[in-house]
C-alpha cells in the first residue's frame, strides 16, 4: 500500500482556508502562523502536482481540481475524526460492540428507542440484535453468547429484572369463520380450525406457545409472516396485544370471545448472562430500556383512559 503524500493536517488547513475565506483567517482559526499555512498548501500542491488554490487579487479560490479534492477529502477527515472518537470512547471504557437477545414478543419500537438513545451517548458502540423465541433466548443466555437478553422466565441459575407484561388475546381476521360465529366459542370449536403459531427458535425447541391442540397448525419462524397469515384469514392465534395494537384499531384483526376466559399474560425479564463482565454501554442500555418501557406504558395508559 502506497504511503499518502498529503497529510491529514494539510487537508484540514485547506478546508479551513476555504471555510474561513483566506490564509490569514485560517492561520488565526488554527492558531498557526500565516507562513506555516501558506507553506502547507504550497507543499500540498507540489506533492499533488497540481494547483488546488488560485490567488485572485487578495482572495484564494479553489481551482476545479481543488473543488473536487475538497469534496473527496471531506469524507477522509470525517473518517479520521470518527476513528479518533472511537478510540477515545474505548479508552473511556465503552464497549466497541454489544449483543442483545430480544424475545420477539418485546415491542420493537421500544427497543429501537432505547438503542437510538444509546447511539447518542455512545455513538461508536455497535449493536447486534438477535431476535429469538422462547428457548432460543434461553440458549443464548445459558451459553453466554449475548451481553443482555430480554426473555420470559430466566433459565435456572440466572436472575432477571421484570421489564414488562405482555398480554395475549385470542384473535383472528374478521373474515375468519370463528369471527363470524354467533355467540361465545368453545375449545372444541377452536380445535376444528387452523392455529397460527410462531416457532421456538431454540435448538431443542423446549418452549410451548400456549394452547396448541388444533388439528391444523401453520408454524412460522418469523412473527411478521405469522401476522400476515393471521390478517389474511388463514387461521386464529393467541397474539400479543401490544404488537397487534394498530391491526386491532384498524379492524384487520378482531378479538374472539370464548366461553372460558382466554386472556393470557407473560412477563418479560431483562437478564445479564454474565454480570461480572458487563460494560458501561450494556449497563446504560439496561436503564434506557427500563425508561423506554415506562414511557410506553404511560402512553398506553393515556390511550386507554381516552378511549
Amino acid at each position: 500500500m502506497a504511503t499518502p503524500k498529503v497529510s491529514l493536517e494539510q487537508w484540514r488547513i485547506l478546508h479551513c482556508i476555504v471555510s474561513e475565506g483566506g490564509f490569514a483567517q485560517a492561520a488565526k482559526k488554527m492558531n498557526k502562523s500565516q507562513s506555516a499555512v501558506s507553506y502547507a498548501i504550497a507543499r500540498m500542491q507540489e506533492q499533488l502536482g497540481m494547483d488546488v488554490l488560485a490567488i485572485k487579487g487578495r482572495k484564494a479560490e479553489l481551482t476545479e481540481a481543488g473543488a473536487l479534492l475538497l469534496r473527496r477529502s471531506q469524507t477522509l477527515l470525517e473518517e479520521a475524526e470518527s476513528l479518533e472518537a472511537a478510540a477515545q470512547s474505548m479508552n473511556q471504557g465503552w464497549e466497541p460492540t454489544i449483543t442483545i437477545a430480544a424475545e420477539v414478543l418485546f415491542p420493537p419500537q421500544i427497543l429501537m428507542e432505547a438503542l437510538q438513545q444509546l447511539s447518542i451517548e455512545s455513538p461508536h458502540t455497535r449493536i447486534e440484535v438477535i431476535e429469538s423465541v422462547m428457548s432460543g433466548t434461553e440458549d443464548l443466555i445459558t451459553e453466554k453468547k449475548v451481553d443482555l437478553a430480554i426473555c420470559g422466565q430466566p433459565p435456572a441459575g440466572f436472575s432477571g429484572i421484570p421489564l414488562m407484561d405482555i398480554q395475549f388475546n385470542l384473535v383472528a381476521s374478521p373474515r375468519h369463520p370463528l369471527a363470524q360465529h354467533q355467540g361465545p366459542i368453545t375449545y372444541q370449536q377452536l380445535a376444528q380450525h387452523r392455529q397460527i403459531v410462531v416457532r421456538d427458535s431454540g435448538e431443542s425447541r423446549r418452549g410451548q406457545g400456549g394452547w396448541q391442540k388444533a388439528e391444523q397448525r401453520w408454524t412460522f419462524s418469523n412473527l411478521q409472516t405469522a401476522r400476515k397469515a393471521l390478517k389474511n384469514g388463514y387461521g386464529f392465534s393467541w397474539s400479543p396485544t401490544c404488537l397487534f395494537h394498530d391491526d386491532i384499531l384498524s379492524g384487520e384483526i378482531v378479538h374472539l370471545e370464548m366461553q372460558e376466559p382466554t386472556q393470557k399474560k407473560a412477563t418479560l425479564n431483562l437478564v445479564y448472562p454474565d454480570p461480572d463482565t458487563i460494560g458501561p454501554a450494556a449497563a446504560k442500555l439496561k436503564s434506557l430500556l427500563i425508561d423506554a418501557v415506562g414511557a410506553h406504558n404511560a402512553q398506553f395508559s393515556e390511550i386507554a383512559l381516552v378511549s
